[in-house]
Formats: structure tokens, sequence, C-alpha cells
């Protein structure tokens, strides 16, 4: 067999070997992020308007073991959009999400505030069933 045929081979038989999500931990209750914000914060989606915005992957080591969780990232945005003091305001469970929601989220970047910099500006992600979904406020 040549060469080129036989990765070819491996390259479909890998896909069609993955297996489906299978939760094995029970999506825990979103959290209500009005409740971590104060009055002056704001919260994703009221004033966020996404210029280039990717949500994380499902990391494998989650997929593979079905965990299910979320995370409030915690984030300022400058004058001219772009995701400043990037940090995770809670998670559950700890620290299996964190890393993967830091990481795309310093590399959002958002229309031009209108009215200045927002600061504290709070955005929930759910890890569910093998996806990552924006939450609501």
């Amino acid at each position: 067999m040549r060469p080129e045929l036989y990765i070819a081979a491996l390259l479909l038989t890998s896909c069609a070997s993955a297996k489906p999500f299978t939760p094995k931990s029970d999506y825990p209750p979103d959290p209500w992020v009005k409740s971590y914000a104060e009055k002056q914060d704001c919260l994703g989606g009221e004033k966020l308007a996404a210029r280039q915005f990717e949500l994380p992957q499902y990391p494998k080591r989650a997929y593979r073991t079905g965990r299910q969780g979320w995370v409030i990232i915690r984030l300022d945005v400058d004058e001219n959009g772009e995701t400043k003091n990037v940090q995770i305001e809670r998670a559950v469970p700890t620290r299996l999400f964190s890393s993967n929601a830091l990481k795309a989220a310093k590399n959002w970047q958002f229309h031009p505030p209108k009215d200045g910099p927002l600061r504290n500006c709070r955005v929930l992600l759910r890890y569910r069933l093998g996806g990552v979904s924006l939450g609501g406020s």
C-alpha cells in the first residue's frame, strides 16, 4: 500500500471511531451573573458588541470524561474595543474549563464602546453536552 493511502485510511478510521459526548455529570445550575456585578459594571450583551469573537473549544479531557459546567469571565474593554484584565470570576467545576475560557476571552475584540472604556464586564460561558455557548445574565 502506498504511504499516502495508508495515512488517508488511518485518518478516515480515526474519524469514524470518534465517540459521541456522553454526560457523566449533571450540568450545574447557571449562576445569576448580575449577582456578581456592581451597579456600575457592564454585563455581556448589554453594552458589548462583538467584532471578533470565537467561543472556546470544549476541553478534550472534559469531553472524554463527560464533564459539564460553566465559567464567568470578567474583563475590561478599552476605548479601541480590546479586552484587558481578563480574569475568571468563577468556574464550576473549578479549573476544568478555566484555562481555555481565559485563552479565548483574551482574543475577543469588541466595537469601541460609545461611552468610553467598560470596566468589569461579565460573560457566562456554558460547557454543556459537548458544546460551548454564551449564557444570559
